[in-house]
């Protein structure tokens, strides 16, 4: 009887371990490479400024402005960067941060061949 559990406790030890070596994690992890990778680089090109009493998007956007962005982009970007203020109007004395400067850049490399 021992013969036969200790058989069976092999048979299923060798078999979930040549499951996992030719079907599990292993050969994803060790044997399969990127072709290349992209990396999303978002430079923080923002200021943080203190609202006061009668500021719209459309002043600050006036008050401080970005000829590399037209006026949807930059929007998008705000509300990106506070997204607290989507549905609500400015609080006199908060401070939030607005987008100037260069959007979002991607940087991609080609993996090592072997």
């Amino acid at each position: 009887m021992r013969i036969l559990l200790i058989a069976l406790a092999v048979f299923c030890t060798v078999h979930f371990v040549r499951m996992d070596l030719t079907e599990g994690t292993i050969p994803l992890a060790a044997f399969f490479e990127d072709e290349s990778s992209c990396i999303e680089e978002t430079p923080n090109h923002s200021i943080a400024i203190r609202v006061v009493e009668g500021d719209t998007i459309e002043s600050l956007f006036a008050l401080y402005p970005d000829s590399t962005q037209n006026f949807l982009e930059r929007l998008e970007q705000f509300y990106s960067m506070n997204p607290h203020l989507e549905r609500q109007q400015f609080v006199a004395g908060e401070q939030i941060k607005l987008p100037i400067g260069e959007q979002i850049e991607s940087v991609c490399e080609e993996g090592e061949k072997r």
